[in-house]
């Protein structure tokens, strides 16, 4: 069996630490960082968003799994709990656009492979793995643009969010859906194409690995140089500091 080493691990909501959707699972089969995707409705159960309880739900889930499980195990556990969630509580919003959703990067020791789901990052040996959502390169860059024409926005006001917020819920159409360039993989009840997921077998001997959301612009080979590429990116566009992700 592969021995593991967890060197550091840290977690903060771009908001505050309470309001956090991202979940860490720690355990012997299994590390992993879930996000949550940020909540698109005022919906909340026992005080949770929608994000916060998808990823509290896959991380459960995580650490009860039998070691020898794969991926598309995870998967289909993972929109049973969903299933039963919908069932329980009644949810007005259109699941699709506005329910649970998250996206993570695990770590299987007994398989020795990385999964990736979605947009979350990887570090492998100091090379950068991303799985960008294809519209979310497109809205972001929209987002950039409106916070750089708009002087006064702040902490509290972001105009980009505003505006661009109708074409997220739009692009969730494209959710795990491989027949167009625009599709994306994302935990959210919905069976999940092989052909969007991504599995990297990791060869013997050592490797340094860090899994990150992306609430990091890109995840460096530790937390130290992560955390100074965030620092970077914000003393040159301080106006972004609430605002690191799209979703």
């Amino acid at each position: 069996m592969v021995s593991i080493q967890v060197l550091e691990a840290f977690i903060r909501g771009k908001v505050s630490d309470e309001k956090c959707e991202d979940t860490i699972v720690n355990t012997a089969d299994f590390i992993a960082i879930v996000d949550g995707v940020t909540s698109k409705s005022h919906f909340k159960y026992q005080g949770k968003t929608t994000g916060k309880l998808a990823s509290t739900m896959i991380a459960g889930i995580l650490e009860r799994m039998p070691k020898e499980t794969r991926l598309p195990e995870l998967i289909k556990q993972v929109n049973q709990r969903f299933a039963a969630f919908y069932q329980q509580v009644d949810f007005t919003a259109d699941p699709k656009s506005q329910g649970l959703q998250a996206v993570a990067v695990v770590y299987s020791r007994y398989y020795n492979q990385l999964w990736q789901v979605g947009d979350a990052q990887i570090n492998l040996d100091g090379q950068l793995l991303t799985n960008p959502k294809p519209s979310d390169l497109v809205l972001s860059d929209m987002r950039s643009l409106i916070l750089r024409l708009s002087p006064n926005s702040n902490q509290q006001a972001d105009p980009g969010r505003k505006a661009i917020l109708p074409w997220i819920l739009k692009a969730t159409q494209f959710a795990n859906s491989d027949d167009s360039e625009w599709g994306y993989s994302i935990f959210n009840g919905q069976p999940i194409p092989e052909t969007l997921l991504k599995v990297y077998p990791l060869t013997d001997g050592p490797h340094q690995i860090v899994l990150a959301s992306d609430g990091y612009p890109k995840a460096a080979r530790n937390l130290a140089a992560s955390e100074a590429g965030l620092d970077e990116v914000l003393k040159k566009r301080p106006q972004l500091q609430p605002h690191l992700s799209v979703n």
